[in-house]
Order: C-alpha cells, then sequence, then structure tokens
C-alpha cells in the first residue's frame, strides 16, 4: 500500500513540473508566431500547452518548438523525468576558454545573488524561481560548451583537469567560496 502512494506521489510531483513549465512557456511566448513557425492554429497551440486542456503537444511538435530556440518544455521534459538537457554547440559558437570560464563564474554569481536576496524567505515566487532556472539552465549549457570545446582542442580533458587542479591547490579563490 505504502509503493502504491509513493507512485502517486513521484508521479503527481512529475505531472506538477510538466504543467509549471507548460504555464511559464505560455506567459513567456508569443503563442501565435509560435504557432505559426510550428504549423498549427494559435487556438490549438494554446489548448496544447494547457494543462487543464485535454490536447497535448505531439513528440514531432515538442521538437519544432525546441528547434526555434525556446527550450522550456523540453527543459520541463526532461526535469520531470529527473533529468536535465544542454543543447550541444553550433559550429560557429566556438569562444574561448578564458570567456567560458568568466561565463560560469558569471552564471555562479547571479545564483548566489538570488541565493542571499531570498535566504529567509520560505518559498520563491513563481517569476524568481523561473529566473533562477533560466540561469542554472545557461551555465549547465555553458559546462557543456566548456567540456566540448576542451575535447576538441585537446587530446582529453586530463591536462585541463590537472591544470585546474594545480591553479586550486595553490589558493586560487572559487567564485562563492571565497
Amino acid at each position: 500500500m505504502v509503493t502504491d502512494s509513493s507512485m502517486c506521489d513521484s508521479r503527481e510531483r512529475k505531472q506538477k513540473i510538466w504543467d509549471e513549465h507548460c504555464y511559464t512557456f505560455a506567459n513567456s511566448t508569443d503563442m501565435t508566431n509560435m504557432a505559426q513557425r510550428i504549423g498549427i492554429t494559435p487556438q490549438m497551440m494554446r489548448n496544447k500547452v494547457n494543462p487543464s486542456q485535454p490536447h497535448e503537444l505531439k513528440v514531432r511538435e515538442l521538437i519544432d518548438i525546441t528547434n526555434t530556440g525556446n527550450e522550456t518544455l523540453i527543459s520541463g521534459l526532461l526535469l520531470a523525468c529527473g533529468m536535465v538537457g544542454a543543447k550541444l554547440p553550433k559550429e560557429n559558437e566556438s569562444a574561448t576558454l578564458a570567456i567560458r570560464a568568466l561565463l560560469s563564474s558569471k552564471h555562479a554569481g547571479e545564483i548566489s545573488a538570488a541565493a542571499l536576496e531570498n535566504a529567509g524567505a520560505e518559498r520563491l515566487p513563481r517569476t524568481e524561481r523561473e529566473t533562477l532556472r533560466d540561469v542554472a539552465h545557461r551555465s549547465i549549457r555553458n559546462m557543456v560548451l566548456l567540456i566540448s570545446d576542451l575535447e576538441n582542442r585537446t587530446a582529453g580533458i586530463a591536462p585541463f583537469l590537472s591544470m585546474s587542479m594545480e591553479t586550486i591547490g595553490n589558493g586560487m579563490p572559487l567564485p562563492g567560496l571565497a
């Protein structure tokens, strides 16, 4: 009996995650424009991302939405599955390792600032949670790009890791920990 209860709790939590991402998508996206881009009517688009409607997105529609650059729904889907995704780099998205490292520090700083602002709050408002989630996803994506660049520029990640460990071991302050 307990197993059934935990399965229902898990199912409800996953559905809540998906529903939140659907609401975020609907509130932050021009639904008419998006519907035209993926080839459905605006009303059908609104219905498909409204959790209280019986219509649901098809896999092909979810892929088409994601390919427009809006990753809100696919992020919600993966999070409901207990996963986090990051977009793979395009050929023209190269940056120096220093820029990637600085972007990582920037994202860590934004997350730290949000944590300080909301340290005493019991709950985060939806908009703050969405903003924080967006920064975290950008940070993850940047780290994936950094690792991808490292793999493409070196024979492996081992030289960078040994260099990083030496730098940290010699007393380099880490953002958020200094």
